[in-house]
């Protein structure tokens, strides 16, 4: 009897294997293999490079997004040709699958939450996240400790191949910093076009990289030509450093020898480290520059060497120079504390922007009248005309629930959703899409880059599929001399940071819907890439909910007219006149020079100039964001309130410029997510920030099918940065 048993068991099993394996003989290729993000590496609601070792090419993906319903990526045009495919993953382990056409190539899930130092994993908010082209300089081993079993605090990404690296800017969506030195030269070498103009993208767009320039610099630049091209250094000449700066800036007890550095540029950029060659003439040997929107921290010593690989202090050098970016995450009281279902101001805003006036309100005397009419008449009226006018009593059991029926209908009446008259297209009304919206653009005159961030929530009254693309105004199209890149996506996923619970990633009850992600060709040329763009198809909206969606623009700005603005010599101040470069009104408008404000008039007209800046109202501006206020013999602050979901400008203020404030320490709030719109690290010696609100919007969500409109009476913001430059003087 066992032996039949067994034998029984076998058979099935046997039968088992043979099935499983005519499924993947015909859906899947069996020499086909998913690569995820960087090295297994992603993050969740962050655009995800996904490369499949296979014959065929990826053109469409399929997986779920933050609000479980299901969404194919396709690839469209130049997208589907290449060797890697990007997506948007909704939830940890969310489901992916792998077609072309109607074929499937490889199906699994996206790496569950983990540790990013035993392999692929997916990378928590509170990590942060480092790619490494060539030796990792220990930064891998923060917060490990082997007694405690206890894991590195820093995911690490350190490719090995060429072909590990994404071809677009988007695979490095969620990348906190990237290190390059004179280990990575090979790797330097190999890259194709598209993976190092999408490194210089990811730089330009707010990235930070820390790079090494020692004694390898000139075989580096010599690999990798385009480095020494956004750093603007025409001859690299390299020089022999004492080490004594290095030794005083990390306070050590081991002395290092000579080194071989470059002479960093000083015309450029803020000096963390000064030094002095061996003929005692003054170097930088530590310098961050500002290269768009992102920033390049440069020290002039290969730090892979042999001395300072046997140097213990090498990773203090680097966490000195690089900020906060390795060090771990600490937990502020406030945030734990806090009453708000967000923890960071994402949240915040995307609660802000979920607030739709759908229902009428009522005031309390209002609601007083309606309960006094309603006593009246089923107290003395109906005592007077049953009884003493009528004279029936009995009539009482049929009058008493006519009144509170028809005082039923005509309070639901008058408690109907606010939806009135007919929209201008001259649709339904109950087909009408209200939309909120926050919309920040940000223009670089130095590096002549430009970007935009807009967030919008879309409140649909009743269940609707959204054809949803972007939108261009007059005035956006005048400011862009060209566009790179138009991409809309879902905004946000279940967790405390967008103010969710995290739910079961599947909802087999909404229907699918299409991101179509295409590649265009510019200028009817084939070898000129064109903008890479997408379209949102069949979104599904359930009956009273909203759904919320972010678009992200690059563009290469058209300015009318700028300046470099100058500096009083040995102060903070500016002097000069000022154009606004754009060819928009600006209103309530700013210039931000370190920690200056200058206040503008009420509304600074596009092409205007003032002649001199010293005549404008100055104010601390720090003070200004948290509203402080100069007593007697102190000052007051005003708290920030996290549950507040009314002021999208206060919440676009945060957002802008969260460390200049003082970060978490002030809000309460992490900024995780949404941190590349800081840009506190702007505001250097040599660059200043006009600032101010636009009066029309400059993009939009607009609807493709026709039948339905989006109504403009929402929650509208439209913010825009322009970061100009600062020369000099030697000053009267």
């Amino acid at each position: 009897m066992p032996k039949l048993l067994h034998l029984i068991s076998a058979t099935l099993y046997s039968v088992f294997l043979l099935l499983g394996n005519c499924q993947l003989a015909g859906a899947d290729d069996a020499s086909s293999r998913i690569h995820f993000g960087i090295q297994g590496h992603y993050r969740v609601g962050a655009w995800t490079g996904i490369r499949c070792d296979g014959k065929q090419s990826v053109t469409t993906l399929e997986t779920r997004d933050g609000d479980g319903s299901e969404v194919r990526y396709e690839q469209v045009g130049g997208t589907s040709s290449g060797d890697w495919a990007y997506v948007v993953p909704g939830g940890e382990a969310a489901p992916l699958s792998l077609k072309n056409g109607d074929k499937t190539i490889a199906a699994g899930r996206f790496p569950t939450i983990g540790s990013p130092s035993r392999g692929p994993a997916m990378i928590p908010l509170g990590m942060n996240w480092i790619v490494v082209i060539g030796d990792a300089l220990e930064v891998d081993e923060v917060g490990v400790n082997k007694l405690l079993n206890r894991d590195a605090s820093i995911a690490v990404s350190k490719p090995t191949e060429p072909t590990a690296f994404p071809d677009s800017v988007l695979g490095y969506d969620g990348v906190d910093m990237m290190i390059i030195n004179a280990s990575g030269i090979d790797l330097l070498r190999g890259l194709a076009t598209k993976q190092r103009t999408a490194i210089e993208q990811w730089i330009t767009g707010g990235g930070h990289l820390f790079i090494t320039l020692g004694e390898s610099c000139l075989d580096l630049f010599e690999a990798a030509p385009w480095l020494q091209k956004i750093m603007g250094i025409t001859d690299p000449k390299t020089t022999i450093i004492d080490p004594s700066a290095v030794e005083t800036f990390t306070s050590t007890q081991s002395p290092l020898k000579n080194f071989t550095g470059l002479r960093l540029p000083r015309e450029s950029g803020t000096v963390l480290l000064t030094g002095k060659t061996t003929r005692r003439v003054s170097i930088p040997v530590a310098t961050v520059y500002t290269l768009g929107f992102g920033r390049i921290t440069a020290i002039a010593a290969d730090l892979d060497n042999q001395m300072f690989t046997a140097w213990p202090e090498r990773l203090d050098l680097i966490t000195q120079l690089t900020g906060d970016v390795l060090l771990p995450g600490k937990k502020d009281i406030a945030i734990t504390n806090r009453g708000t279902s967000y923890g960071d101001l994402a949240g915040q805003l995307r609660a802000t922007l979920d607030q739709f006036d759908v229902k009428r309100t009522f005031g309390f005397s209002v609601v007083a009248i309606i309960l006094m009419a309603l006593i009246a008449a089923i107290g003395p009226l109906d005592y007077l005309l049953i009884n003493r006018f009528l004279g029936r009593p009995l009539l009482g059991w049929l009058s008493f629930p006519l009144v509170s029926i028809a005082l039923t209908l005509v309070l639901t009446y008058e408690a109907r959703p606010n939806i009135d008259g007919e929209s201008t297209t001259g649709t339904n009304t109950d087909s009408i899409i209200r939309c909120n919206r926050v919309e920040i653009v940000d223009i670089d005159a130095i590096a002549g880059v430009g970007r935009s961030f807009q967030a919008s929530c879309i409140y649909s009254h009743d269940a609707a599929l959204l054809n949803v693309d972007i939108g261009q105004s007059e005035n956006f199209q005048n400011l862009t001399d060209s566009i790179q890149q138009a991409l809309l996506s879902p905004l946000g996923y279940p967790g405390e940071t967008y103010g969710g619970i995290q739910i079961a990633i599947e909802d087999a009850r909404m229907p699918p819907y299409t991101i179509r992600l295409q590649q265009r060709v510019a200028s009817n040329n084939e070898e000129v890439e064109g903008p890479l763009e997408n379209s949102i198809l069949g979104a599904p909206l359930a009956a009273r909910s909203s759904k919320s969606l972010q678009t992200l623009l690059r563009f290469k700005p058209k300015l009318t007219n700028y300046q470099g603005l100058q500096r009083r010599s040995g102060s903070e101040l500016l002097q000069g006149e000022l154009l606004n470069p754009l060819s928009v009104d600006l209103l309530d408008g700013m210039l931000i020079y370190r920690n200056w404000a200058y206040l503008l008039r009420t509304r600074f007209p596009a092409g205007g100039r003032i002649d001199r800046i010293d005549t404008l109202r100055q104010k601390n501006f720090r003070w200004r964001l948290s509203r402080q206020t100069a007593l007697e013999s102190s000052s007051e602050t005003e708290e920030w309130d996290t549950s507040s979901v009314e002021l999208p400008d206060r919440v676009a203020e945060m957002l802008m410029f969260h460390n200049a404030v003082g970060g978490s320490r002030y809000t309460g709030l992490r900024d995780e997510p949404l941190s590349s719109l800081d840009l506190s690290h702007t505001l250097a010696d040599d660059r200043c920030i006009l600032i101010g609100r636009l009066a029309d919007e400059l993009t939009t969500l607009k609807l493709t099918d026709g039948d339905t409109a989006i109504e403009s009476d929402g929650k509208s913001l439209t913010m825009i940065r322009v970061v100009l430059p600062v020369i000099s003087t030697t000053g009267r």
